[in-house]
């Protein structure tokens, strides 16, 4: 659901290079409430269509092929789910709240953004093993996931390269955070389509949705940094960092 995060940020900072449109805005090093301003541009603008010539993405609605979730704890719940072709929807309206660090040199400053999303939902194929109590959890069909109004904070540190005079950076450390106010769960075709076990689940599952986060979120918030480690790796390749910003 973050992949639209360091994606925008840095195809932000980055617009002012040489093979970038000049027409796209960048900013100066260190200037957080400029970096919070151009990502927030950007995506109102570009989330739903993209921006090829600048290497943006669409990320409304984004397409997550596959996406894993073990977590194989003692306790009351133990759960394998595996997404497929999920398309998540919510993330054009993703609001920046603070950045911090983006300085002048990448080796010493910190990179970190907090924000949140008025609602993020995503819809897509499961598959599930598991059990809730002694309850087996058996299923394979749709599944719609809904976080209402969760926050976010993402931190990484790079590790720098110099080539050819400038600077590349590579991802050293990233750290992934998501805290959502509730969440809703649903999933069809559960115990071999057993519409009553299916139902007493799933509102099991949502009246202690609480519990069910803090089960799953390791596993979540690992497979989100995975995720958007893959896509600052490919930025980082393309992109010197003296080239995302305005020179002083």
């Amino acid at each position: 659901m973050l992949l639209l995060l360091c994606t925008v940020l840095l195809v932000g900072l980055a617009s002012g290079a040489s093979n970038f449109p000049a027409e796209l805005p960048r900013c100066h090093q260190s200037d957080t409430n400029c970096i919070i301003e151009v990502t927030h541009k950007l995506v109102r603008q570009y989330a739903r269509t993209g921006y090829p010539a600048a290497g943006f993405p669409q990320v409304e609605p984004f397409l997550v092929k596959r996406f894993d979730i073990s977590d194989g704890r003692t306790g009351s719940l133990s759960l394998k789910l595996n997404f497929r072709d999920v398309n998540v929807e919510g993330l054009s309206g993703v609001k920046f709240d603070r950045a911090v660090g983006f300085d002048a040199n990448p080796s010493t400053s910190k990179f970190e953004m907090y924000g949140s999303f008025p609602k993020i939902v995503m819809r897509g194929k499961y598959l599930a093993d598991g059990r809730i109590l002694i309850l087996p959890i058996r299923g394979d069909g749709d599944a719609e996931i809904t976080l209402h109004n969760p926050k976010f904070s993402v931190k990484f540190k790079p590790a720098a390269q110099p080539r050819n005079g400038l600077t590349y950076l590579s991802v050293d450390k990233l750290k992934v955070l998501v805290e959502p106010q509730k969440m809703n769960i649903k999933l069809t075709n559960l115990f071999n389509g057993d519409q009553a076990l299916g139902n007493n689940l799933n509102q099991f599952l949502n009246d202690n949705w609480s519990d069910v986060w803090s089960e799953l979120q390791p596993s979540i918030h690992v497979a989100i940094a995975d995720i958007m480690k893959s896509i600052l790796a490919t930025l980082f390749k393309r992109f010197a960092y003296e080239d995302m910003f305005l020179e002083d």
